[in-house]
């Protein structure tokens, strides 16, 4: 049962994160014009390749070593203050060589965008939030966002006025990291407790954590690549259309993967007691699950982008609706992804295998964004993601194959297809009757959300001859 409720925790904050961006996007959207966002997303992604050097892995890597000591407290203090110290250390270094690249290599129009960018460097010095996480204190992170969300949304209505104002979006967006990953202190004296750290403890988690370090750094190349590659290839314009693809997609995936965020360190901590059984259990309805939400989500955001687009994002970004479509194709190969490296090669210490995977991936995107950006701008980046990350999941599908058979995770998806196409069908035909506006896309959500829920019921009854609600709750309470 603490896993369904972290998941509601999860789910219920994940709820905000979708919500929060049908309110700003379309207005910030609006106010600064694709140039505007374009800007913003270059200079993040370039300062977020020095946040991925500072943490050399450690979020995962702490989530994970968390989770295997949680239940001795002397550990646990051990632990934790290990582990930041490595951190504090690593991300001061980084922070630093940012402080080079901006004041001596960003002189132009960029620089006090680079300037303000560099907040979320210190923000990630300061981040502990993998503690919470590897202790399975869901409730205390989704307060603290929530918290932390609200008023970021607040403050972007009242500064953010002008297309000039992208210096002032780009510092609420940092300052509310910072001071949200600053307010997960206040937990620390009386959870942990203070401890002195030796040198000799820090080297053997370095150690540990840069062998995470190398797949997050893949993972986030072929992240944030896209975004670098397509403001020196192309230019900041085809950057905002890209960005703002990608954001609506990722805003919807954040429910599709909410149960990886949860069974992450659940799973660590079986593997820590031996019971692979268990382990399997888990991994088995956490695909089931994650299935259920990605695949008609997938088809859902495709079936109402076209309608969607002209008053989410206004007259600055035309055509984006054909970004999205494409885009939608990634909601399934990252939740898959989720489930099969996060959830079980990186509990299962197969840190070589999910290193493989992920650099597959990068190397793929990056070569493909080569070929394919100068000629088709924010199309080709999309395609090259697409591919990029179906690659990652085919590659942990393989690794996996020896632990749990990839054919018995697909069947046991198999329904969730069908209902779901028979959805978009549904959606489309909605789309194309009324028209683009806020109203149809509310139409096409509920009729679209309550035949697919129609649909999977009777062929369940059909082929599995039992009731999906009942089969869901049966695994809820087991």
């Amino acid at each position: 049962m603490q896993v369904v409720k972290n998941f509601l925790y999860n789910v219920s904050y994940q709820l905000l994160v979708i919500i929060l961006p049908l309110i700003t996007v379309p207005y910030v959207s609006n106010i600064l014009g694709a140039e505007g966002i374009g800007n913003y997303a270059f200079t993040y992604a370039n300062m977020q390749y020095f946040v991925i050097f500072g943490m050399v892995g450690i979020s995962l890597y702490g989530n994970r070593q968390i989770a295997y000591v949680r239940e001795n407290k002397e550990k646990l203090k051990n632990t934790f203050y290990s582990i930041y110290t490595l951190q504090l250390i690593t991300t001061t270094i980084s922070f630093l060589l940012y402080l080079i690249f901006t004041l001596v290599f960003n002189n132009g129009d960029y620089k006090w965008l680079y300037i303000v960018q560099g907040i979320n460097i210190l923000a990630s010095m300061i981040d502990i939030s993998w503690l919470f996480m590897g202790l399975e204190q869901f409730k205390k992170t989704v307060v603290r966002n929530t918290i932390v969300k609200l008023v970021s949304l607040a403050s972007i209505f009242i500064f953010v006025r002008s297309s000039d104002d992208t210096v002032i979006y780009t510092l609420i967006i940092a300052l509310s990291s910072f001071i949200g990953n600053l307010t997960f202190w206040l937990y620390i004296p009386k959870m942990i407790g203070f401890k002195r750290i030796k040198i000799l403890e820090l080297k053997v988690h370095l150690k540990s954590s840069l062998a995470l370090f190398i797949p997050q750094l893949a993972i986030q190349i072929y992240v944030l690549l896209d975004r670098t590659m397509l403001g020196i290839i192309t230019d900041t314009v085809q950057v905002g259309y890209y960005e703002n693809s990608q954001k609506i997609v990722k805003v919807v995936l954040t429910i599709a993967t909410a149960i990886g965020t949860v069974m992450m360190p659940k799973i660590a901590n079986t593997v820590a007691s031996g019971d692979m059984k268990k382990v399997k259990y888990y991994i088995q309805n956490s695909f089931f699950f994650v299935s259920a939400l990605s695949i008609p989500i997938m088809f859902g955001l495709m079936g109402v982008a076209k309608e969607l687009s002209p008053w989410f994002f206004g007259d600055n970004f035309k055509g984006i609706e054909n970004l999205i479509v494409l885009s939608s194709l990634i909601i399934l190969a990252i939740s898959w992804s989720n489930v099969l490296g996060t959830q079980l090669l990186v509990p299962l210490n197969k840190t070589k295998e999910f290193t493989i995977s992920v650099t597959a991936g990068a190397i793929i995107n990056f070569i493909l964004n080569l070929v394919m950006l100068k000629k088709f701008g924010a199309v080709g980046a999309c395609l090259s993601t697409i591919i990029a990350e179906f690659t990652v999941t085919s590659v942990q599908f393989y690794f996996i194959r020896n632990f749990i058979k990839p054919k018995r995770l697909i069947n046991s998806i198999l329904l969730f297809i069908p209902s779901a196409v028979v959805m978009y069908i549904v959606v489309r035909i909605i789309g194309n009757s009324m028209g683009a506006g806020i109203l149809t896309n509310v139409v096409q959500g509920i009729i679209g959300a309550l035949t697919y829920f129609i649909i999977i019921e009777v062929l369940y009854r059909i082929f599995k001859r039992q009731s999906m609600i009942t089969y869901i709750k049966n695994i809820v309470k087991s």
